[in-house]
């Protein structure tokens, strides 16, 4: 009996030890997914968006970003040219930049969220070949979907289907499988960081809407942000945009439960609002910075509870948020309000969102220890002891006793002084940004070219080899179109219930906090557009996304979805499968340039959006004339249009690299287009 205690006592602590576990791990589930319903909407758009997946470079502003990742992997945050695993000539990379004669990326908090994927990859590289790593979480993913689906639904032959896609999915890969080096990796998992980042999009907007509507309104909100806007497009292309976007959600999300909840949990919601801002900032710290702003301002307006006690959990999450900004300018520059971004660029000069230059400050750049650092030497230089100078040198061992005292706080004058002229550097440059951005708000040609119709730019007729690839906002994003409909609701809501901000509910005020981010967005970065290369208004990202969820904030469109749920689905389905087999044999008889193809959808693009906003302004102004079916049908077709071109861009229109998987690549040999 003696023998067997050891083993109970045992059996009990790991039993506990998985309780735990478990316990916390359902606690970090529902912070990041809320229910099961946001699992499985974060599943199904990592899985369908994986499918457009390609390993390579799209744009060069990755080659550092991907340099950064393998080098932070390996314990190395400065880097030298053979440090480079993905080499381009020393000069030609954007978004390389200098100091003390080692080089450095942006985008650090890109750059960390990376590293997790990369050790996981790593790990299950040394069992099996990358290629089927990769093709093995995609089959495993499919199998949990099916899963959670057949329990939702009550469908147990979904389980069935799942297993049977799974099993054929990895089959092909074992049978077709082609070699992915490992040193690949870091670029594969920077290219993972940002596809789940785009499955939180999508979760965010699903929590978001569904704080204040039905559910299904929800997930139709979520899937669309995430499949029905460029979010789809540029998930797989590892720049920073849908990582911001996923954290401007978060802090939209964190805002509105803030104004429903009391007491604690509305503290903590509230400094998260904040904190997703303070980590917008390790990854970009001007769009961190505008977007505080923004924030402070509509929170000004609208939270009449000022406590101590909130403004103390809100500052300590915010102040908690930019550490690791700060702790990763001071290893880099020694400065912590100094991003990478200031330093000297080694690449072509920059279109960024970030002031040229910086303050001529010498603590900016020789670090605060300097001043200290020649307190104790000997200020004569002769090398004499002080104690064998007599009176003189007991006067200069005063003297240098004094200096030691004070050298702490020299050193604290002389940071306090960085910390001021940058902060003053900064608020001059923020300043200029909004004033260039008024200014470049008053004119109509650059408006109507970012988002109306982009077509043939002037301006840029040289780039990309005279190819018009560059899609407006309303071109990219049909479903936009439908926010024609906003100024009549905003006229009836404003004659019922004013303009106080302070009176306005949670609903009211977190839609006063999406324009608000919206609008500073739009104005900083209106004087840099259009530019080449943008695609789909790639800066305007964030905007774009925001803008999507607002028109499952219309009456109108809710009505559609929770009236006509199957419509929304059919024809949505319909559009894509049908859609893209249509476009791809009609583009494909008429074999037209890279160009025409993306024109073409340009222009289906804004006939569909006209179609959807007309359907919900008639829907809101005379509601007896149009039915919640019609406008069914317009945002399904709006949503589709988008989809079709994610689909085809991916698989046709830009061949950057091969697919993540093999079974992929077979298909789209199948579409000959261009």
């Amino acid at each position: 009996m003696s023998g067997d205690r050891p083993s109970g006592v045992e059996a009990q602590f790991r039993s506990v030890w998985s309780d735990g576990l478990s316990r916390y791990g359902n606690r970090a589930g529902r912070f990041v997914f809320g229910d099961g319903v946001g699992v499985t909407v974060w599943l199904a758009v990592v899985l369908v968006l994986a499918l457009s997946w390609r390993v390579g470079f799209f744009i060069t502003d990755t080659y550092p970003i991907a340099n950064a990742v393998a080098n932070l992997g390996d314990g190395r945050l400065a880097m030298t040219p053979t440090d480079f695993q993905y080499s381009l000539t020393l000069g030609t990379q954007p978004g390389l930049h200098e100091y003390g004669g080692r080089f450095y990326a942006r985008n650090y908090g890109q750059v960390v969220a990376a590293l997790p994927f990369l050790w996981l990859l790593e790990g299950a590289s040394a069992v099996a070949p990358p290629r089927l790593v990769l093709a093995g979480g995609w089959a495993l993913g499919v199998v949990g979907l099916g899963r959670r689906l057949a329990a939702h639904f009550d469908r147990q032959w979904l389980r069935l289907v799942a297993v049977v896609v799974a099993s054929a999915w990895f089959a092909v890969a074992v049978v077709f499988a082609t070699a992915l080096d490992r040193s690949q990796l870091p670029l594969v998992a920077l290219q993972l960081s940002t596809l789940a980042a785009a499955g939180l999009v999508a979760v965010s907007c699903y929590r978001l809407v569904g704080t204040f509507h039905d559910r299904r309104v929800a997930v139709a909100a979520g899937v669309a942000l995430a499949l029905a806007t460029p979010v789809g497009f540029w998930a797989t292309i590892p720049k920073r945009h849908v990582l911001v976007t996923a954290l401007v959600f978060g802090s939209v999300f964190a805002f509105a439960r803030s104004r429903q909840l009391d007491g604690r949990a509305s503290y903590v919601a509230h400094g998260l609002a904040y904190g997703a801002l303070g980590l917008v900032a390790w990854t970009h710290a001007f769009e961190g910075f505008f977007l505080t702003a923004a924030l402070f301002a509509v929170d000004f307006l609208t939270e009449p509870r000022k406590s101590r006690r909130r403004l103390a959990v809100v500052g300590g999450i915010f102040a908690l948020s930019v550490l690791p900004m700060a702790v990763t300018n001071v290893l880099i520059n020694g400065n912590p309000l100094r991003p990478p971004r200031l330093l000297p660029g080694v690449g072509p000069e920059s279109v960024e969102l970030a002031p040229t230059g910086g303050p001529e400050s010498s603590g900016g750049d020789t670090g605060s220890g300097t001043a200290g650092g020649d307190v104790g030497a000997d200020p004569t230089g002769d090398g004499v002891d002080a104690d064998s100078t007599g009176g003189d040198g007991t006067q200069r061992t005063l003297l240098d006793e004094l200096l030691g005292l004070l050298s702490p706080l020299f050193v604290l004058v002389t940071l306090a002084e960085t910390v001021l002229t940058q902060l003053a550097f900064i608020g001059t440059y923020a300043v200029s940004a909004v004033s260039d951005g008024v200014a470049a708000a008053g004119e109509h040609e650059r408006l109507w070219e970012i988002f109306v119709r982009r077509g043939h730019s002037a301006s840029l007729s040289g780039v990309n080899d005279y190819e018009p690839i560059d899609l407006s906002v309303v071109e990219s994003t049909p479903i936009v179109g439908t926010l024609l409909a906003l100024p009549a609701v905003a006229v009836v809501r404003l004659r019922r219930h004013g303009v106080a901000a302070a009176r306005l509910g949670p609903r009211r005020q977190t839609d006063l906090l999406v324009a608000s981010y919206a609008v500073v967005l739009t104005l900083v970065y209106l004087p840099r557009l259009p530019l080449f290369s943008q695609l789909t208004v790639r800066y305007l990202l964030p905007v774009i996304a925001l803008a999507s969820y607002c028109p499952f904030r219309l009456p109108a469109v809710r009505e559609a979805i929770t009236g006509a749920p199957r419509t929304t689905a059919g024809v949505y389905a319909g559009t894509v499968l049908a859609g893209s087999a249509l476009v791809a044999v009609v583009l494909g008889v008429l074999d037209p340039a890279l160009g025409e193809a993306i024109q073409f959808h340009a222009l289906l693009g804004l006939c569909i959006a006209a179609v959807a906003a007309v359907l919900v302004v008639g829907r809101t102004l005379v509601p007896a004339r149009v039915s919640p079916r019609s406008v069914a049908v317009g945002m399904a077709l709006a949503g589709g249009a988008t989809t079709v071109y994610l689909s085809l861009a991916s698989v046709e229109y830009f061949a950057y690299g091969p697919f993540a998987f093999d079974a992929v690549e077979l298909i789209a040999r199948l579409v000959p287009i261009l």
